[in-house]
């Protein structure tokens, strides 16, 4: 029951990501609010990045049970808010509360899992929430567009409303079971820095936001005061020597950021580039994401039985080498005179790669963590994930903005290009996942029941 609530609550944080870019303009038109359409993803982005940094230091503090609920309490109460909304700025105000309530829960539910299951079973556990995000991809944008054009937009927030709960439900016998946790607390000087870095970062990440939808100038201004703010204070937000890959936690927390950057990349231009580049209609082209989101799953399930943390490694090493190969092969399509076959097969092995990779990471994150380190971890490894695609998108979308007028290959090719580079140097950092303390490697020696 507990490993179901768990997955259903990932599934509603995921459907209402992936979801509401679909109803969204249908909203935005219904309200009048076009003319500040960005601002509905700019600020959920920078809210979600403050809940993070605050929900890790809290759960390892008291625990995950109060966080979860708390999370939960305000996911609801934002969707509520949203699909109730007669404005754009109310709309705004339900998906930033919202938001919260989803960086909440994705922190505190990494910390659930560590306390109420052994590390035996965690690739499993992992593997399901890394799967979990598959059928909001598949269905969640055809779901959205149907309610949005033939009920309303104001079902895609309500219907994540309404399962909430029950997922919630179902993880109270095991948040039941946890046993109490009471911690010292941190000093107020270092929240309060933490606090500021995570403004600085939020504020950056929605400057780089905001400097997508822009003319040339005015995007390089906003994405340069962007990345000044993230290059100050992210180094803030995450263990000491992430930003150089240093062996060990700072390594895995890297490499996960690289993983997801690079995938989500590469992703947002596939079925644009079989559009614009191969004459496909929307339909069609949008089933090399279905390819991609399957892909993942079944790399995912492979993880899941996998169980020393040697394996993990290996694992996540492997993916990223796919990925990498992967999105090389999608490059071509960039050219009208590559088959489209090419790009399916090509994503084919770029999705089983992040599956293969994206949960063991988390597994090599949580079981290097000291329990009063499992929050805090979680929080990094999540907000370096968050910011690195952020940035790689806003630049991507600038530098193909700039493009598309003169040449469509062009564009195609540079947004691949940095999705490239990114996975690239995740192949490199994945190399240095390795535990530091010779007390750490012992630990790991044990063979995971099954595994044999």
């Amino acid at each position: 029951m507990t490993l179901i609530g768990v997955v259903l609550l990932e599934v509603l944080v995921a459907f209402e990501q992936i979801a509401v870019a679909t109803a969204m303009p249908t909203a935005a038109k219904e309200l009048d609010g076009l003319a500040i359409y960005p601002v509905v993803f700019a600020v959920p982005l920078a809210t979600a990045v403050l809940a993070m940094v605050i929900a890790g230091p809290w759960a390892d503090a008291i625990g995950p049970r109060v966080v979860v609920m708390t999370g939960v309490g305000l996911f609801v109460g934002g969707l509520l808010i949203a699909g109730s909304a007669q404005s754009m700025t109310m709309l705004i105000i339900g998906r930033s509360v919202q938001s919260v309530g989803g960086g909440f829960d994705s922190v505190a539910l990494y910390v659930l899992i560590a306390m109420a299951f052994p590390e035996t079973l965690r690739p499993k556990i992992f593997m399901s929430i890394s799967a979990a995000w598959v059928a909001p991809s598949l269905f969640g944008p055809p779901l959205a567009g149907y309610l949005a054009t033939n009920v309303s937009w104001r079902w895609v927030f309500w219907i994540g409303a309404s399962l909430a709960i029950p997922a919630l439900v179902l993880l109270l016998p095991a948040m039941r079971r946890l046993p109490d946790v009471v911690r010292e607390q941190e000093p107020a000087v270092r929240v309060r820095r933490r606090l500021v870095a995570a403004g600085a970062a939020a504020l950056g990440s929605v400057a780089l936001s905001v400097a997508a939808d822009r003319p040339m100038l005015p995007a390089v201004v906003l994405a340069i005061g962007g990345l000044v703010l993230l290059v100050v204070s992210v180094p803030k937000l995450v263990p000491p020597g992430t930003i150089r890959g240093q062996r060990g936690m700072p390594s895995i927390i890297a490499t996960r950021a690289l993983l997801g950057a690079a995938f989500l990349g590469t992703d947002i231009y596939l079925p644009l580039m079989l559009t614009r580049q191969h004459g496909m209609g929307a339909t069609e082209a949008g089933v090399v994401l279905t390819v991609g989101a399957l892909s993942w799953s079944l790399g995912a399930w492979i993880a899941g039985r996998r169980s020393t943390y040697a394996d993990q490694r290996r694992l996540a090493r492997t993916g990223l080498v796919l990925l990498t190969i992967g999105i090389s092969v999608a490059l071509s399509a960039a050219w009208p005179t590559t088959p489209s076959w090419v790009l399916y097969g090509a994503w084919l092995v770029g999705g089983g790669g992040i599956g293969l990779a994206y949960s063991p990471l988390t597994v090599l994150l949580m079981g290097m963590s000291a329990p009063d380190e499992q929050g805090r971890n979680a929080s990094s490894l999540q907000t370096a994930e968050m910011l690195t695609t952020s940035v790689l998108l806003a630049v991507s979308a600038i530098v193909f903005g700039g493009l598309t007028p003169h040449s469509h290959v062009a564009a195609f090719v540079s947004g691949l290009v940095l999705a490239i580079l990114a996975a690239l140097l995740g192949v490199v950092v994945s190399h240095r996942l390795e535990p530091v303390t010779p007390a750490r490697a012992a630990k790991e020696a044990y063979v995971v029941a099954g595994d044999q």
